[in-house]
């Protein structure tokens, strides 16, 4: 089953249940970006689309979706890269703060115009505690892929966010995935911290930082991002906001470094009650909503 047929899936089956939803939120973003690399005469230019979906239920029940999609092209080069996620979940909220779920995802990345794909898929369970304005959130999973047959892969992580009051919200993660075969393993480790502020109804300020890291490979990639949202509501009676934000990765392997410099626009729709005015494509939104694994968190964050 294709990426784009589960999407399908996923969103007729959601139409009923949105109907009888006591809660639902959300938003999509599209974006665009301009990347430039140390060293390098070419830029990359990437199109982006980030998509989500929480609807709440009076029961305790929950279900929630995202899609993520980047088209990247290369000054000078014919083919473009893409690549997609998809996302599900299913929760339920005892009560009492805590709440526990279910989640599937599946990644790929391709070339256009090329035959076959890398593609990898996980699945695990998750677990939260909700107080205050605090919410703290843990995961474990499995991985598998096409590419790495006889791999062991699991993922798991701790994730945190704190809405301290109606302007500012803070979060962060931990996380790792774990490649192991024949007693040696690997770990992918990734590291980020994030916070928007809303200075006024229109305009919020928005700011992430991660690091990811691979242990037998002495790899280190950074990423910083910083920007602004404007909420084009008042002006044209449509909920849409436009965002701008700078970010800068740096990559470290083995002593040898380089930079990808990142101008990024977005549009974002956002719905329901509890909508962020963060736009998806930004490196504080793959901080503060994370995926479930290491990679596709790091190109989400990356572009």
């Amino acid at each position: 089953m294709t990426i784009k047929t589960s999407l399908g899936i996923a969103v007729l089956a959601t139409i009923p249940m949105i109907a009888q939803a006591q809660e639902f939120s959300g938003g999509v973003t599209l974006g665009y970006g301009s990347s430039n690399i140390s060293g390098v005469t070419q830029d990359i230019t990437t199109r982006t689309f980030d998509g989500r979906v929480e609807v709440a239920f009076g029961n305790g029940l929950s279900f929630g979706a995202r899609y993520d999609r980047i088209d990247a092209s290369v000054d000078g080069v014919a083919l473009d890269l893409t690549g997609d996620m998809i996302g599900l979940d299913l929760g339920y909220a005892f009560g009492n703060g805590f709440a526990v779920g279910l989640y599937n995802e599946k990644a790929k990345i391709g070339i256009d115009g090329v035959p076959g794909s890398i593609s990898a898929r996980s699945y695990g369970l998750e677990a939260s505690y909700e107080t205050q304005g605090l919410d703290f959130g843990a995961f474990y999973g499995r991985k598998s892929s096409d590419l790495l047959t006889g791999v062991d892969m699991n993922d798991y992580g701790i994730t945190m966010r704190y809405a301290m009051n109606d302007q500012l919200e803070l979060g962060g993660n931990f996380m790792r995935t774990r490649l192991s075969s024949g007693g040696s393993s690997v770990d992918f480790d990734m590291i980020g911290v994030a916070g928007s502020y809303a200075f006024s109804d229109q305009w919020t300020a928005f700011a992430g930082i991660n690091r990811a890291s691979v242990d037998l490979a002495s790899l280190d990639i950074t990423t910083i991002g910083l920007g602004v949202s404007y909420d084009l509501s008042s002006m044209a009676n449509f909920p849409g906001i436009a965002s701008l934000e700078l970010a800068r990765t740096d990559l470290d392997l083995g002593g040898s470094s380089g930079s990808i410099d990142t101008v990024r626009i977005g549009f974002t729709i956002p719905f329901g009650a509890n909508a962020n005015k963060v736009p998806l494509n930004s490196v504080a939104d793959s901080i503060m909503n994370p995926s479930h694994a290491v990679l596709s968190s790091t190109v989400l964050s990356a572009f």
